[in-house]
């Protein structure tokens, strides 16, 4: 974190900060990882080769199980889209608005993305700005995010900045900082000349600062973990030595079984499988079929030795069940094909409790952030005057458990509640179909309409 802002963007001062290095450093790391680019983290799986193997034998087996986790917790929150509530009418404007908002901003997209950023970083933010009379929202990488915080540690300034290539003038590389700084109800703009070696040279005299008209910073972060250390947590570091070894494990016994299925041939030196070239040298003559083998002496064979292929299996498979264990997932995660299509909803959530308790921690951190983003994104529209913006007092999330629906299921147990005048109508259809509004209310006079026929059908 920086604690004095003007004091971090002085003349003479690096950028970024030495204060920031060990963040950015590991991000960098962790986007490696998540690219599948483990060779420039894992730089041990290079050593597994001897320098007289030939470049094309080199061959590293990558799992790209980093990338996979980052977006199985995504998937889990916004695969299954939730649904933003602004008013219990939905016919009405300030809902009408606010799924417009939604649509036309992309919204559960974006989440999607910061998600990602969340697991394979720690945390992750969405920032807002005006164009063309309305907001746009972007997600922001992690590694442009500075936080300016006060002698308390709580933060006070959240600050956007990236550097940009400008080329190079008289044969010295010109670079530009562009800096965007959030505050409540204002948007600062800066720009300094960043040098070569990285060390600010001027600039930040003229600023742009934009009042937004709204109490609260245009720009939102949602964090992995809260811990009382205040430390990110990613979901990678704790996984970075079972996957190495996983990767080390898999090359070995590739290595070995390429070995075996072109093993090398060993035979006595009179016994005909060599021939002798023009320049002396004795080489194996590959045409041969037999060989004379006299007695008492070996006859030819292959070169091959133990390859403890058993125990190389059994340890993957324990290092499997760890990182099960460590990433808070299970074998249902990634290969649910493997349960059968006769698995009920119910038996699908027990295997899944630990992954799906995740997902509840993640949403106790994510729902009241994304509620207070889109009252100040609304809000910040509604205060520029954005045609049909409406200000909304308060929003609600629906979620979704993002889990495959098993109606029969549903159906089973809407019966079982209706039949004990538990639920209603209405309810009834709001749980078999998700109705909502005008299409809950014709479905409704539709079903009263067909139960009333039914009633007095002549016969009956």
């Amino acid at each position: 974190m920086i604690r004095d802002l003007e004091a971090a963007l002085a003349v003479g001062q690096p950028w970024p900060p030495e204060s920031e290095k060990d963040r950015l450093q590991r991000y960098e790391e962790n986007e490696h990882l998540f690219d599948g680019e483990h060779t420039k983290v894992f730089r041990a799986l290079l050593d597994l080769f001897s320098s007289q193997t030939a470049e094309y034998n080199k061959i590293i087996l990558i799992l790209n199980l980093h990338r996979r986790i980052s977006t199985l917790w995504a998937d889990f929150l916004f695969g299954e889209i939730p649904r933003a509530i602004g008013d219990e009418d939905p016919e009405s404007k300030k809902q009408k608005y606010l799924s417009a908002f939604i649509d036309r901003t992309e919204y559960w997209k974006l989440q999607h993305a910061r998600q990602i950023d969340v697991s394979r970083f720690g945390h992750g933010f969405i920032e807002g700005y005006m164009e063309d009379g309305m907001v746009k929202l972007q997600v922001v990488h992690p590694g442009r995010y500075f936080g300016v915080v006060d002698e308390y540690g709580r933060t006070k300034e959240h600050v956007v900045a990236w550097l940009e290539d400008l080329g190079y003038v008289d044969h010295i590389q010109q670079r530009k900082l562009r800096v965007r700084i959030h505050r409540p109800g204002q948007i600062e703009t800066r720009e300094y000349v960043v040098s070569a070696s990285g060390y600010i040279m001027g600039g930040g005299e003229a600023p742009t600062i934009e009042e937004t008209g709204v109490d609260r910073p245009l720009i939102f972060e949602v964090r992995n973990l809260h811990t009382s250390s205040g430390k990110l947590i990613d979901d990678y570091k704790d996984l970075d030595s079972i996957v190495k070894r996983m990767e080390a494990r898999l090359t070995r016994i590739g290595r070995i079984l390429d070995v075996h299925s072109e093993p090398m041939f060993y035979a006595n030196e009179d016994s005909g499988a060599f021939i002798k070239t023009e320049s002396g040298a004795w080489v194996f003559d590959g045409k041969r079929k037999a060989f004379a083998v006299e007695e008492g002496k070996a006859a030819p064979g292959y070169v091959t030795w133990d390859g403890q292929l058993s125990g190389a299996f059994a340890e993957i498979d324990a290092l499997i069940r760890q990182l099960y264990i460590i990433s808070e997932t299970c074998a249902a995660c990634f290969e649910p094909a493997e349960l059968g299509a006769q698995i009920s909803g119910t038996a699908l959530r027990l295997m899944l409790f630990v992954p799906l308790k995740k997902v509840d921690r993640l949403k106790l951190v994510v729902d009241p952030i994304i509620r207070a983003e889109l009252q100040t994104f609304t809000a910040f529209e509604a205060a520029r005057g954005s045609t049909g913006a409406e200000k909304l007092e308060s929003i609600g999330i629906q979620w979704q458990d993002g889990l495959p629906e098993d109606f029969k299921e549903t159906v089973a147990n809407v019966v079982l509640l209706k039949s004990q005048g538990l639920i209603w109508d209405e309810q009834a259809l709001r749980m078999l179909y998700h109705l909502e509004g005008a299409s809950l209310q014709g479905a409704l006079e539709k079903l009263q309409t067909q139960n009333a026929g039914e009633m007095f059908m002549p016969g009956s």
